[in-house]
């Protein structure tokens, strides 16, 4: 079979998905970058969660745009499509718990002061681990037939969770219930 015309089918089979997500992932990262510019630069404990939300958005925008991209990457070294998702996935697996792990660490301070939910907290680490831990099932090849719709269900996880960081910017610069 020829490459041009396997390789053609079945990354143009998600290419528009791929590029949407990619879209959308960085317009959240660009309206961090706003979100960034307009906030206060004082020291107080509040200044500091938002700044953490932020950096939180903007690396999971940044992840979901780099799971976006990385299926065309690995598909120019013109590997077989199962195998594309399942180096997809296996690459998915070492950001995302780093990034999970370093995102709850530096969350302790907040749930400590009361400022953000410890429940959020757990609730988010649950629902990477079970995406990682099927992330690792989807790279050892146990879903050969499925991989590509696993590897989108993570990807849109991760889009999720960056417009979770973005509503909740948007929720801090709304002015008190009176």
């Amino acid at each position: 079979m020829e490459w041009t015309a396997q390789a053609r089918f079945y990354v143009m089979q998600h290419q528009e998905l791929l590029l949407t997500t990619a879209e959308v992932s960085a317009t959240f990262a660009g309206f961090s970058g706003v979100i960034g510019v307009f906030s206060e630069h004082t020291r107080n404990l509040e200044a500091q969660l938002q700044r953490h939300r932020l950096l939180q958005m903007i690396v999971t925008s940044l992840s979901a745009l780099t799971m976006s991209v990385s299926p065309f990457l690995i598909a120019a070294f013109r590997f077989p499509e199962p195998l594309v998702w399942r180096i997809s996935s296996a690459i998915y697996v070492f950001p995302a718990t780093l990034l999970t792990a370093l995102a709850i660490y530096s969350s302790r301070p907040f749930i400590r002061a009361g400022l953000a939910s410890d429940l959020t907290s757990h609730v988010i680490a649950v629902i990477t681990t079970i995406t990682v831990g099927v992330s690792i099932l989807n790279g050892l090849g146990v879903f050969p037939s499925q991989a590509s719709a696993i590897y989108l269900v993570t990807l849109f996880f991760t889009l999720g969770l960056s417009g979770f960081f973005f509503t909740q910017l948007v929720a801090a610069f709304q002015p008190p219930q009176d």
